[in-house]
């Protein structure tokens, strides 16, 4: 500090006192940061302050490199931890393939059609197509003609 602890009031100095206590006693502190990204120390300050180098000599110069455990293959399965409280039905595999719906002979591609349902009902429409998953696209009669 470029300060006394004189010069502090009573309750600062012994705040200060007990960070530099903790600095001491514990020299592994992390590293504190200010905004995000942004560090009180350097990359190479904090190497020092972990005393990485000293891991390093130990080990000729190289840091030691812990082997990844071998992955378990099928790793047991829990039983869960909840049960229902009623038995759920499974749906019954549905191997029935979609078909398009069978159009009635006199529906052909220019016919005018009504629209029954939906917002649109009530109003003509010009049948154009059926499609292969079964809709009939169309069309308002004034657009085409």
């Amino acid at each position: 500090f470029l300060f006394s602890f004189t010069t502090l009031p009573p309750k600062l100095a012994h705040l200060f006192s007990f960070i530099k206590l903790f600095s001491l006693c514990c020299p592994f502190a992390k590293q504190p940061h200010f905004i995000s990204p942004v560090t009180k120390y350097s990359r190479s300050k904090m190497y020092h302050k972990r005393r990485l180098w000293a891991i390093k000599d130990k080990k000729g110069g190289i840091f030691p490199r812990h082997d990844p455990k071998p992955a378990i293959e099928n790793p047991p399965q829990k039983p869960p931890k909840f049960y229902t409280a009623d038995d759920v039905k499974k749906l019954l595999v549905n191997k029935c393939k979609h078909k398009p719906t069978k159009l009635r002979t006199s529906i052909t591609p220019g016919t005018v059609l009504i629209v029954l349902a939906g917002r649109f009902k009530r109003k003509r429409v010009v049948f154009l197509k059926q499609l292969s998953s079964g809709l009939l696209p169309a069309r308002p009669i004034h657009m085409l003609f």
